[in-house]
């Protein structure tokens, strides 16, 4: 067992590094660039690897680590639902909780999944003749490649998006959301559960082991729990780093990200990038230079086009890139460069939607927030006869 959390000297959970070491503006431009990554990765790299060799070298793998970047983003989910609800006198009980992350995830896919169901259903997916040109298994000879239908694209979009959707599957690329909603379950029972808060450390880091032995990529998310509480509990990023620990921290995320580059071309798996995913987030939590990056304007801007950038990818991919691949392929144009242009013509296109597609979060978290003022007005007639004693 590990030891029940380290404690300050007045016996109190250690909370102040935390609330100093948390960079919110950072951590939301990390999540906008690893979004962006997952996109080049998908545009580029997986589209055009067979027919295009050229795409697998090191400069694609440097800006399109999907992998690692989809690490990163579990791992700031993790590290961010267990900061926002550790140790906390005002948490909404666990079934609220729940609906409201339910709500949250479920709401975007929605709109997103439906977007792909117009498309198919104006035939503007022609994924079998782009597979036929491009070759790419497990890719364009597997999406859309059914017969839409409104009450199943409803249903993978509330249902069978968080289980294992392996028919009419109208997003392939929302396999997260399983690790996102099951593993926010999972902090929100630790968080509160009276036994766990004692010794919270050993019911994470065994789901972390065993994910890391059966799917890697999903342990992400207890290990960025676990970098939560240590640094709650003072054990990990006392206060802001040094001039000396920003350097070593930089040249260690830089190190980290070419080592990503050279795992995504010769080193197939999970495992590595898993790994390698929590090293970018550690690293960036030292890092001065990589913090001042990632709170610029462009930066905060993709921060917020996050999660709507990795929900309408998909629909870019099997529409405008396929049918641009089949347009050129048709008038004997399609070679590197007219690929890398469709590349970048698909990848605009994601961050255009994505910003179309700023109202469905805003129509979101404004209900998130609705439910919110709700269980506060509930909560405090409540808390206040808890503090007046009984004659």
């Amino acid at each position: 067992m590990l030891a029940r959390g380290v404690r300050g000297k007045t016996g109190m959970p250690n909370t102040g590094p935390l609330l100093r070491a948390t960079r919110v503006g950072a951590l939301d431009g990390l999540r906008g660039w690893a979004a962006l990554s997952v996109v080049v990765y998908h545009c580029f790299w997986q589209t055009f690897g067979v027919l295009f060799p050229e795409t697998h070298t090191l400069i694609p793998a440097l800006l399109g680590n999907g992998l690692m970047a989809v690490a990163v983003f579990l791992t700031l989910s993790g590290y961010v639902l267990t900061t926002r609800r550790w140790r906390r006198n005002d948490n909404p009980p666990l079934l609220l909780s729940a609906v409201r992350r339910y709500i949250r995830l479920t709401l975007p896919i929605i709109a997103a999944v439906l977007l792909v169901w117009v498309l198919m259903s104006l035939q503007l997916t022609p994924t079998k003749r782009a597979f036929e040109i491009t070759g790419v298994h497990s890719w364009y000879d597997t999406f859309a490649r059914f017969k839409p239908d409104l009450m199943a694209a409803l249903s993978f979009a509330t249902l069978r998006v968080y289980g294992a959707a392996l028919t009419q599957n109208y997003g392939p690329f929302l396999w997260t959301m399983v690790v996102e909603l099951w593993g926010s379950l999972l902090v929100f029972a630790i968080s509160q559960s009276g036994r766990a808060l004692r010794e919270p450390y050993t019911p994470l880091l065994l789901v972390a082991v065993l994910c890391l032995a059966m799917f890697p990529l999903a342990a992400c998310f207890p290990i960025g729990a676990l970098i939560a509480l240590l640094e709650h509990d003072g054990v990990l990023f006392r206060g802001e780093p040094s001039q000396r620990e920003s350097r070593i921290a930089t040249a260690a995320l830089l190190a980290i990200l070419v080592a990503g580059a050279l795992v995504q071309m010769y080193l197939p798996g999970l495992l590595l990038p898993a790994l390698l995913g929590v090293g970018v987030f550690l690293a960036v939590k030292r890092s001065l230079p990589a913090q001042w990056f990632l709170e610029l304007p462009v930066s905060t801007l993709l921060g917020r086009l996050s999660f709507p950038l990795y929900l309408v990818q998909y629909a870019v991919i099997i529409s405008l890139s396929a049918l641009l691949i089949v347009w050129l392929e048709a008038n004997g144009m399609l070679n590197l460069t007219t690929a890398l242009l469709t590349a970048l013509a698909s990848i605009a296109a994601s961050v255009g939607l994505a910003v179309l597609f700023l109202p469905v979060e805003l129509l979101t978290l404004g209900l998130l927030r609705r439910i919110d003022s709700a269980w506060q007005r509930w909560r405090e007639p409540k808390a206040r006869g808890a503090a007046v004693p009984s004659t």
